[in-house]
């Protein structure tokens, strides 16, 4: 019988892990997220934020785990587990997948997260988004997907705990989108990896609430969570919705994650650190004379996963990150001298022109801020007694929520 481990967790109390998550959070790669932290250098406007990758990876895979076995608990979800020829075992095993693709959903993060992102090689010819003309880059995700099935693989198909389950490892990719991923009745999942209503949102907007010492991204997590069930689209497809009685808590998620990125996210000093790291790490990489400055790609897990903070810090605290990673050092970072309202006016884009020509040769960074507030065409779904309606339908404040906001800061030296 499997020995069950249990650790501490400032959101969910106590976590319990089996032998074989036990096993893959201590190899040397997940270990590695222990020096990723979650939100870069928000550090430098709250103290608090220092908490990591790897606690919000183990984090995540506890809510996706309470998500499921809320889901397959409901009566309404029955009949349609039933019609993915899923019984009690089917369930089980699919409860593993969820758990595992879950905890190794950010195993591919760069140094200092999202910040390092716009650090990734553009996307070669062929590959599944590429497109002409368009500067696009690999993501976080494609390093995940690759260091599944090269690094967890053995962990993953010949633990003994998947005896149990003869899981492959193409149906944990699958749930985060690799498209050479088996397809399977369990991509009904998907959504609680991937989504509008998904379990890394759901964990990071009461992770970092609690680490900055904020109370914007709270919500209320149990009735959340109780009220998720699966039910029918419209298409007749299996999807994962809210229960009428409930849908003024996944409006409440989506109010915290507007107040989370207006208030914290978007924070003007949080922001131009998310410019000096970049540059300091650039500078860094720039001098390694590899890959353009960039970081390896997918097909270099090698030479990719030497990569932390710690490193870049190292680098930083030795004079190797240029005037960036000196801005760091002494806390010396471009200032803000004007801010557009969250959506510019064509006054906004006007002063912003003419501070271009006044700071034209005088260094200058002129940041945008954008994010998605919601995505009509992934609508959260509300199952009711009549079927199935999109939130946007029933909640005035999400129908405000449509536009993508972009808002500028223009920086100069200090």
């Amino acid at each position: 019988m499997s020995k069950i481990k249990k650790i501490r967790d400032v959101v969910y109390g106590f976590i319990f892990l089996d032998e074989q998550e036990c096993a893959i959070i201590d190899h040397p790669i997940f270990q590695r997220l222990r020096r990723i932290k979650q939100l870069s250098l928000t550090d430098m406007v709250y103290p608090g934020a220092t908490h990591t990758r790897f606690e919000h990876s183990i984090g995540v895979m506890q809510m996706a785990s309470d998500m499921y076995d809320s889901i397959v608990s409901k009566s309404a979800a029955k009949d349609i587990l039933s019609s993915l020829s899923l019984g009690d075992i089917g369930i089980k095993r699919h409860s593993k997948i969820v758990r595992l693709a879950a905890l190794l959903h950010d195993i591919g993060h760069a140094p200092f997260s999202h910040a390092g992102e716009d650090l990734m090689l553009p996307l070669p010819k062929g590959h599944k988004r590429y497109k002409e003309n368009e500067d696009r880059k690999y993501k976080h995700e494609d390093y995940s997907i690759e260091i599944i099935k090269n690094v967890f693989k053995e962990l993953i198909e010949n633990h003994p705990i998947n005896n149990s389950y003869s899981i492959n490892v193409d149906e944990v990719t699958a749930l985060l989108g690799d498209p050479a991923a088996r397809l399977s009745a369990g991509l009904v999942w998907k959504e609680l990896i991937s989504g509008q209503l998904d379990a890394d949102r759901a964990d990071y907007l009461l992770r970092d609430s609690i680490h900055l010492g904020v109370s914007y991204g709270l919500y209320d997590r149990s009735r959340l969570v109780s009220c998720m069930t699966l039910a029918r689209g419209e298409t007749g497809a299996s999807i994962i919705a809210v229960e009428d009685g409930g849908w003024y808590v996944a409006e409440s998620l989506l109010i915290a994650r507007y107040q989370m990125f207006a208030q914290v996210y978007f924070h003007k000093v949080r922001r131009i650190y998310d410019y000096h790291i970049y540059r300091a790490c650039k500078e860094i990489l720039s001098k390694e004379k590899k890959n353009n400055g960039c970081y390896p790609p997918p097909n270099k897990l090698k030479d990719y996963l030497k990569y932390d903070d710690w490193l870049m810090n190292s680098k930083i605290t030795t004079g190797k990150a240029g005037s960036c990673g000196d801005a760091i050092l002494n806390r010396e970072h471009y200032k803000c001298i004007y801010q557009t309202q969250i959506a510019p006016t064509k006054d906004d884009e006007s002063k912003l022109a003419e501070l271009e020509k006044e700071y034209g040769d005088k260094g200058y960074y002129l940041d945008e801020a954008k994010t998605e507030w919601y995505k009509l065409d992934n609508d959260i779904m509300i199952y009711g007694k009549d079927g199935v309606q999109p939130l946007s339908e029933k909640s005035n404040i999400v129908k405000s929520m449509f536009e993508k906001p972009c808002q500028k800061r223009f920086y100069v030296k200090g």
